[in-house]
């Protein structure tokens, strides 16, 4: 019999898998009930903080005498809305698949929870845009690159790290840091229900990830490390395109990055299992990507010092920038 964790690295097709005829033995479930209620509560407080798009938006226009965006900042929200947009589809397709080829019963009831959630994001972000005629733009090269990386893999693995614990928690971040920035009172309000959606979609990552991480081998921990490593500088070379329109919209990237290390130090905090008399149990996040604390420092004082910076640095974020632009815009002609 195959363990959890070579399950989720090699998932079998449906024509060898399906139907899981163990999921209606109530003696095996009861085995694993207790440890995996809380995961079924992401199911139903899903189903409990429902709400319908097309109402919610329509109240909140009647709320504040229709949507009055800023013509100043159009064009920026548009590249930012971008991001979130197509990212809000990839989230959409990558649940659905973890829905389907996810074999424990909790953890698919979460996943096809997220799969309404997103489709619900998807519909109500589009119509959002079209109603304050914010342009629908095409996605950046270095994003796309990412969420096509996300949605390719057969890894279930590295497809919940990379939707859960990173694409979603930067999406929590950018909802929240556009919200407080009150760049338009509807969108302002709207926000709100997207991050508390998305930070619940953070929970299923948090609380199956750790039984999974648990069973790699060392090799296939530096494996994951490395994916991980590699969607950040994805994320690094997107986020230096998209930063300029961020500072347009009054959102400040350098405290923005600075909400993103917290955020993802308190998922790692509570992914580490605590046992009596062991404290901390690293195991439970093995093979994650993760920074010291002098790490995340000297990255913030790199690529957003709070003095001025020496010439040398000048010409380190002005090449880095140079770079990121001239491939995004590579990766976008390349881009079927």
């Amino acid at each position: 019999m195959t363990t959890l964790t070579e399950r989720w690295l090699r998932p079998q097709r449906p024509r060898t898998q399906f139907p899981p005829y163990e999921l209606g033995d109530p003696d095996l479930v009861g085995m694993a009930q207790a440890r995996t209620d809380t995961v079924a509560r992401i199911y139903h407080k899903g189903h409990e903080q429902a709400w319908d798009g097309r109402q919610v938006l329509d109240e909140l226009i009647a709320r504040h005498g229709g949507i009055h965006f800023p013509a100043d900042k159009r064009e920026a929200f548009g590249a930012v809305a971008s991001v979130l947009l197509w990212g809000e589809l990839a989230a959409w397709s990558i649940s659905a698949d973890l829905a389907l080829k996810l074999d424990e019963t909790p953890a698919k009831m979460a996943a096809s929870s997220q799969v309404f959630d997103e489709a619900r994001h998807f519909y109500t972000l589009r119509d959002y845009l079209w109603r304050a005629n914010v342009p629908v733009k095409k996605l950046g090269g270095w994003s796309r690159r990412l969420l096509v990386e996300l949605l390719e893999t057969e890894n279930l693995l590295y497809k919940v790290v990379g939707m859960q614990l990173l694409v979603e928690s930067m999406a929590v971040v950018i909802f929240r840091s556009i919200a407080d920035a009150k760049i338009e009172p509807v969108l302002t309000e709207l926000l709100y229900y997207f991050e508390r959606d998305e930070a619940r979609h953070v929970g299923l990552g948090v609380l199956t990830l750790p039984d999974v991480l648990e069973g790699l081998s060392d090799r296939e921990a530096i494996s994951l490390w490395w994916f991980q490593t590699r969607m950040q500088l994805e994320m690094i070379m997107g986020g230096l395109n998209i930063n300029p329109h961020f500072v347009t919209l009054g959102v400040d990237p350098a405290e923005m990055n600075l909400a993103g290390f917290r955020y993802h130090h308190e998922i790692i905090k509570r992914m580490k299992k605590t046992r009596p008399g062991q404290g901390a149990d690293h195991a439970s996040v093995k093979g994650l990507f993760r920074l010291s604390k002098s790490a995340q420092d000297a990255f913030q004082d790199l690529f957003f010092p709070t003095k001025e910076p020496s010439a040398l640095q000048r010409t380190f974020l002005a090449t880095m920038v140079n770079v990121a632009q001239r491939t995004d815009r590579w990766l976008s002609r390349r881009a079927a």
